[in-house]
Parts: structure tokens; sequence; C-alpha cells
């Protein structure tokens, strides 16, 4: 892996899992040393951080880390849904007997990184999934949105604790999208992302004490 592809696999790996908590401080010259790259390396990281959204640079003021916020949270996580769902219909009709087989391989790769207790990698393959699913309806330009979407979910559920399950739990809920995608029921696939994606996180009540 070239080394900035690795300090930026490096960074993001621990902003996800929240050992970069939201709201700290980061500086080049340190993540450099932890990292044992050069600061322009992690500088083209952070500006691809940035890009996705899970830090912010702000001139004089630094680097930081994206805060988590309930209300946006919920917005995301509803987006998501809506772009989920729209392609559901249209993958239906076009997935082929050889994109079922991918999907199988990734559903059975993540119930074997899920007994092996490797949480980040169990993100990696939903978002292979969900995105594999997406990429049948042929709808390009909203790709790019999804996997923000995707990837800022992932970093709500496991800032709260209440919201985490099971990590085999987690890699299994995905049998019934899978199900539905065989059987080309575009309504059935639609139902089945829209209750998975309802049930990723509920920030409800944090909207509620807020």
């Amino acid at each position: 892996m070239r080394p900035r592809e690795a300090a930026y696999s490096a960074v993001k790996r621990r902003i996800i899992l929240n050992d970069l908590q939201p709201g700290i401080a980061l500086t080049e010259l340190g993540l450099a040393r932890e990292l044992g790259c050069s600061q322009g390396t992690v500088r083209e990281a952070l500006l691809r951080l940035q890009e996705d959204g899970l830090v912010i640079r702000s001139g004089h003021r630094g680097t930081t880390v994206t805060p988590l916020d309930p209300e946006e949270a919920d917005e995301i996580i509803a987006l998501r849904r809506r772009i989920e769902m729209r392609g559901a219909v249209r993958a239906a009709a076009a997935v082929t007997d050889g994109a079922l087989q991918e999907l199988q391989a990734l559903q059975d790769e993540m119930e074997r990184v899920a007994s092996a207790g490797d949480q980040y990698r169990l993100i990696e393959l939903d978002t292979d999934f969900h995105l594999a699913i997406f990429r049948l309806a042929g709808l390009q330009a909203l790709e790019q949105i999804l996997v923000r979407c995707i990837l800022h979910s992932h970093r709500q559920k496991l800032w709260e604790p209440r919201h985490r399950r099971p990590l085999l739990e987690t890699a299994r809920r995905h049998q019934p999208i899978y199900e539905r995608l065989a059987a080309r029921d575009g309504a059935g696939l639609a139902e089945a992302l829209g209750h998975h994606i309802d049930t990723i996180v509920d920030v409800s009540s944090e909207r509620q004490s807020a």
C-alpha cells in the first residue's frame, strides 16, 4: 500500500472506531510521527478525510475530528434510506447470477470476520455489500453521497454503546436483503433495506433530550 493510502486508511480507521474522538485536535506533525511518514503524506490524508466529512480543516485553527450531532445523524440516515430504497427496484431488475455470487461471498466473509471479532473489517465489508447492490441500479451520480452516508452511520453507531449489536448478529442482518434481491423482488428489497437502515441506530431519544 502506498504511504498516502496507508496514512489515510490508518487515520480513517481510528476516527470510525472513535479512537480519535469527535472534536479532538489533530496535527500533521503528531500524526506523521505516529504513522512514520512525512507531513506531506499526512496532509494529503487529511484532505481526503475532509472530503469524507471526517475532519474539519479551518486555517489557523488547524484540523479537528468532526463532531457527532444527533440531528445531523438522523438526516444522514434518512438520506441513506431514500437513496438505497430508490435504487432497489432497479437493482432487483438488473441483478445477475454473478452479482448474487459476489454478494453471497461478501455475506459469508462478513460472518467470518464477525466471528473473529474484527469490527472494522466488518464495516468495510458491510459498505462493499450495500454499494454492490446500489451499483446494480446504475445511479452513479448518487454513489459518493451514499458512501458518505454509510460511513457516518457506522461512526454514529459505534459512538453510542446502546446502538451496538454482537458482530455476528450485525453480519447476519444482511441475509434478508440478499434473499429479496435473489428473488428479484424490488418492492421486497426496498422494504428490507428500509428496515435494515431504520434499525441501525435510534437517535430519536437523543433529539428529544437535547
